[in-house]
């Protein structure tokens, strides 16, 4: 009979559509950080990801973290079933190496997990990936082979939920709840936002790029993210003329890549205050950009696995779109969520003193700018409600138990299918001495 490998020994293979340098995809970042806190905590963790150009190297390492890219990335619906068949075959052949595989999200990718891990015996766990309209539950309508990743991961030995919102839903889309475990998003502590520590950030960033070269009384607000339509970013760029006018050494910092860089950029440059903005591209590590910054903007569902934890972690002031994901995201265990208005809400809260985050109307730019305004206003107040935040964020919900949490379900995934296999084979020996 098998023993039951601990945490130091069990070996690990996560797969993921992407890892790094995509610095502009949240799932990127957290499967990074995934990996990393994994591997500091003892156990063998290698990823599987897709090559994104011929260029790329198949095989790297990551903070001593090996990184395979055997496949292809796709690029259309028939290069994505071509995607899914190779990297099937290369965990099939490579598989029988781990204890266990487990795949970021339940699209294409969780397939070719459940498939290669049954046919070699390991444990499959799944991570239900998204928040909102953009989670994969509400993909898996969106198309018939959407549907069949989800008739698929009802095979997987586990899957991970991150908010009770997607557990009701999946359950809801017949999910067995046994199956089902949920294991929400953890916060760090990281370096303070201390004046010497954003002086030096601030120094580094312009050796880097002196677009984001600042005065030390600049203020700055930051953005992170994919730049796409209707995202956070084209509502922040709306509001940037209004505000320069009122404070013209403030700074706009929009980092990320994606479709609608060039048309975010047309409409800056149009607007007059392209001095005033900075486009990087993406920053792998986002940490010195949290620290210079003044303020974190967030309108939308994307970003809450890594991008607006990070911003907590820094103990940033967030203005943040009033959007019950986020709400309840930032909201810490065992205190009550507020409820959001069916209304529009007001562009000053009733009591701003109470809250930890300055909140908008998503999509109403005079409503996101109120909030901008009244944080710059009031920063000492508003970097004391951050450190606040923070505090209360990582005392409920600490990145440290939920890798804890991690590691003891896959722990107890391994064991099972262990003493599942170890059944069997007693079984057919008693067989075998029966006949």
């Amino acid at each position: 009979m098998s023993v039951l490998p601990n945490a130091r020994s069990l070996r690990v293979l996560l797969v993921g559509r992407h890892f790094w340098p995509h610095a502009s995809f949240d799932a990127a970042g957290f499967l990074a950080q995934l990996a990393t806190d994994l591997y500091r905590s003892g156990v063998h963790v290698e990823v599987v990801t897709p090559r994104y150009a011929a260029s790329w190297p198949e095989h790297f390492h990551f903070r001593e973290i090996p990184v395979h890219r055997p496949a292809a990335a796709p690029r259309s619906d028939w290069s994505m079933g071509r995607y899914v068949r190779h990297l099937t075959t290369w965990l099939k052949e490579h598989s029988e190496s781990f204890d266990l595989i487990l795949a970021d999200s339940i699209r294409e990718e969780s397939q070719a997990v459940v498939e290669a891990a049954s046919a070699a015996g390991i444990a499959s766990v799944l991570v239900s990936a998204g928040w909102g309209d953009e989670s994969d539950p509400a993909w898996w309508q969106s198309s018939r082979s959407a549907r069949r990743c989800a008739a698929t991961a009802k095979e997987a030995d586990a899957i991970i939920v991150k908010n009770a919102a997607a557990e009701r839903l999946m359950i809801a889309q017949g999910f067995p709840q046994s199956l089902l475990h949920r294991i929400e998003i953890g916060f760090t502590s990281s370096v303070n936002n201390l004046e010497d520590n954003r002086a030096a950030a601030r120094n580094r960033l312009a050796a880097v790029n002196s677009d984001l070269t600042t005065r030390p009384e600049s203020e700055v607000v930051l953005c992170t993210g994919r730049m796409q339509k209707n995202g956070a970013m084209q509502w922040l760029a709306s509001t940037a003329r209004p505000l320069i006018a009122n404070r013209p050494d403030l700074r706009f910092w929009f980092v990320g890549d994606g479709p609608e860089r060039q048309s975010l950029y047309d409409f800056l440059r149009a607007d007059g205050v392209r001095n005033s903005i900075a486009m990087p591209g993406s920053f792998v590590d986002t940490t010195d950009l949290m620290i210079a910054a003044d303020v974190f903007v967030h309108g939308d569902r994307q970003g809450l696995d890594f991008g607006l934890p990070s911003a907590v972690s820094a103990a940033i002031p967030i203005v943040a779109a009033e959007i019950a994901e986020l709400r309840s995201l930032l909201t810490p265990i065992g205190k009550p969520i507020k409820r959001i208005a069916s209304a529009a809400p007001s562009d000053k809260p009733d009591d701003p003193q109470d809250e930890a985050v300055a909140w908008f109307s998503p999509g109403k730019s005079k409503s996101l700018r109120v909030a901008i305004r009244r944080t710059l206003d009031d920063m000492p107040q508003a970097k004391q409600r951050a450190l606040q935040l923070r505090r209360d964020l990582v005392r409920s919900r600490p990145q440290t138990k939920a890798i804890e949490a991690y590691i003891d379900l896959m722990t107890r995934v391994v064991q099972e299918k262990s003493n599942g296999k170890s059944r069997i084979a007693t079984d057919s020996n008693s067989i075998e001495t029966a006949s």
